[in-house]
């Protein structure tokens, strides 16, 4: 029979009606996502498994309702076996369940996390937290990406609203306060003072310990020229310096590093090598006058700038790194200096000075709470490791691309626009994106030249890892003062609980607390070796910033503590930096102590012990302690191999986008129905 005269079968769905979702709501998402989702959905089967003793028997296993919160889990962070297939997924039991894949009815869901309180930071430009009044009458800008300004928020806001903390007012730890440099300005017609210097040996010990110090900020100085430069001076020293001032400055302000770093605090409380640093203010040239050595006279401002931020003088230090990079505008070094002008030496080292200064601009106007004093789109000078292929310009390199992702962070997360425009969560996920980019070229770098191994003693290599984790807790400290308001205007807070927050949020403050655990981590082991930078202004304030966020997390949401071993590890930084001289730690650990006492009322009183501090028999069986460096071979070496580079202070990219296409999702989701 042909086959057009076959009978046709009768559709088994013929002459039934057809109901169609209308406006159906799609969403595209990343494969990666729906197999993280499938995990999810798999990891949730788990957990009700072991909550079943709350269940009857006989009931769906879904019935009870399991929340599954996203968190990225540090390497350093040693996962049980059953869990390490999750690959960050993390479960737990409670009400809302299947709103963290989809909420059904999302408005409900933002009552009760109200994200809208996350939508804009709150440091940024709130007229009763922008000028404070400090208690002998003055009135101080309050930057809003100051650690210290963030400090004196926190400390005011709790003295206001939790008045059952009865604390002490905040102690007003002013600029100048640990110490207050003095010094004479020397005019040009004088001749400067050459007497009690060190000899020539002494003198190379202490450039040479500043150099070791310093890192790749001690690419500042030309080394070659440097040298030559004192061996002429120690020939004739009133004649060189006479004629060359600000080299003489330059020289002063090396040996003030050399003896402020290996030396520990005198009895006498005075800090060693301020005698030369004082002289060396005193050299500094005016705005008049540095036209005449201009590339010295840059360099002299930065090392003043910078021995002004470690003596905790900040606005000294701001003021004069920012007449440096002035300098640098105004000599156009900013912009690639052709070698046909001066030959190839001249050109690199315009370029090395001008990536030292911005890099100091930036971290300063960090500290200060200002905006960045040059755009990055007027910079054409070309970076070292476009230039070079060495350890050293690459180094160089990724300390610059950390500065330029700082200044992001400042016009994007604390930008005057962020205080209005509500996209405080998308520009975090935005700086996310950038920092996991950045992070995996800065893994390669130290897989590539470390072989997967870092050394303490490697100043260069620390110092990358910690600004990485250092721009996370920068670039999250707006969501926790909003959780902090959150936490204190809760009607209904009791103190064995915190507030409940959103599967985004939640998972950003777990980023931020790891990330400042980390820091704490990682300098607990430079103390322990007796390897940390006291005098330098970096660690003080990276502890300080890691330890102020982790107060405050534990107070608002305990959940995310995974142990108290950051209390030790504290206690641990601040005692060695004290020891060894540094000025500001003990403001710092005055306040942090004020802070805890503030937010005693606020914080839920937890059953367990602190816990011990880690030892290298703990280590070896510990799997559940957050920062446990299970990976590390504790032998003989341990003091050079105790930073294993994939288990304990690198920052994972790929937990870094994956968070960030959390929030994209998340936050797509969260906008159907509205």
């Amino acid at each position: 029979m042909p086959p057009s005269d076959r009978p046709k079968k009768k559709s088994p769905r013929a002459n039934r009606s057809c109901h169609f979702t209308v406006e159906e709501v799609r969403v595209s998402v990343s494969e990666r996502y729906l197999r993280e989702l499938e995990e999810r959905i798999s990891g949730s089967a788990t957990s009700v498994r072991h909550a079943t003793s709350v269940q009857p028997e006989h009931q769906p296993a879904l019935t009870g309702s399991v929340a599954i919160h996203f968190s990225p889990i540090s390497n350093a962070t040693p996962l049980p076996p059953d869990d390490r297939r999750r690959t960050g997924w993390q479960t737990a039991v409670d009400d809302s369940t299947l709103r963290s894949l989809g909420p059904r009815n999302p408005s409900e869901e933002r009552q009760g996390c109200p994200d809208a309180q996350f939508s804009q930071n709150p440091l940024v430009d709130k007229k009763e937290w922008t000028f404070a009044a400090t208690p002998d009458g003055r009135y101080w800008y309050m930057g809003p990406s100051s650690s210290w300004s963030f400090c004196r928020r926190v400390l005011a806001l709790l003295g206001k609203r939790v008045t059952e903390s009865n604390s002490a007012p905040d102690p007003w730890h002013l600029d100048g306060m640990a110490f207050k440099l003095q010094w004479k300005q020397v005019p040009p017609e004088e001749l400067p003072d050459v007497t009690n210097l060190p000899p020539l040996d002494y003198a190379l010990f202490l450039y040479n310990a500043a150099k070791y110090y310093l890192g790749s900020l001690s690419f500042l100085i030309d080394e070659t020229a440097y040298i030559r430069d004192l061996h002429e001076f120690y020939r004739d020293p009133g004649a060189k310096a006479a004629s060359y001032r600000s080299w003489y400055a330059q020289y002063l302000l090396v040996l003030a590093f050399g003896k402020a770093f290996i030396t520990n605090k005198n009895p006498s409380g005075s800090l060693a090598g301020h005698q030369y640093a004082s002289r060396a203010m005193g050299l500094l040239p005016d705005l008049s006058g540095i036209h005449e050595d201009p590339l010295t006279s840059i360099q002299a401002l930065s090392l003043a700038a910078l021995y002004f931020q470690s003596i905790d003088m900040r606005r000294a230090a701001f003021q004069h790194i920012g007449q440096a990079l002035r300098c640098c505008i105004i000599e156009g070094i900013h912009r690639h200096v052709p070698e046909e002008l001066g030959g190839q030496e001249l050109s690199k080292r315009c370029r090395t000075i001008f990536w030292v200064v911005y890099m100091l601009d930036r971290e300063f106007s960090a500290l200060m709470g200002g905006p960045n004093s040059i755009r990055d789109e007027d910079i054409t000078v070309r970076l070292p490791a476009e230039v070079a292929t060495t350890i050293e310009d690459t180094n160089l390199t990724l300390h610059v691309r950390l500065a330029r992702l700082m200044a992001r962070i400042l016009t994007t997360v604390y930008g005057v626009d962020t205080a209005s425009n509500g996209d405080l969560i998308r520009d975090t996920q935005s700086i996310l994106h950038a920092l996991a980019d950045l992070s995996r070229d800065i893994t390669s770098f130290l897989d590539r030249n470390f072989e997967g191994m870092v050394s303490p003693g490697s100043k260069m290599v620390v110092r990358l890892m910690l600004a990485q984790h250092h721009c996370v807790v920068l670039t999250t400290r707006p969501l926790v003062m909003c959780a902090l308001h959150m936490h204190i205007d809760s009607e209904e807070r009791e103190s064995s609980q915190g507030i409940c927050l959103s599967p985004p949020v939640a998972s950003l403050l777990q980023c931020c607390a790891d990330s400042a655990q980390t820091i704490l981590q990682t300098l607990r082991s430079l103390a322990d070796d007796d390897l940390m930078d006291a005098f330098l202004p970096f660690q003080v304030e990276h502890a300080f910033s890691s330890a102020f966020v982790l107060y405050l997390i534990r107070a608002i949401a305990p959940s995310l503590m995974k142990n108290e071993s950051w209390c030790d590890n504290l206690d641990c930084i601040l005692e060695k930096l004290i020891i060894k001289g540094n000025i500001a730690a003990p403001l710092r650990k005055l306040e942090l102590k004020h802070l805890d006492v503030m937010l005693a009322p606020l914080t839920p009183k937890s059953e367990s012990h602190e816990i011990p501090p880690i030892t290298a028999d703990v280590i070896q069986d510990n799997h559940d302690d957050t920062y446990a460096l299970d990976q590390v071979d504790l032998g003989e070496e341990v003091e050079w191999d105790l930073l294993a580079l994939n288990h304990s202070v690198s920052l994972p990219p790929r937990e870094l986008l994956d968070l960030a296409d959390q929030l994209d999702v998340d936050s797509i989701m969260n906008s159907i129905g509205a």
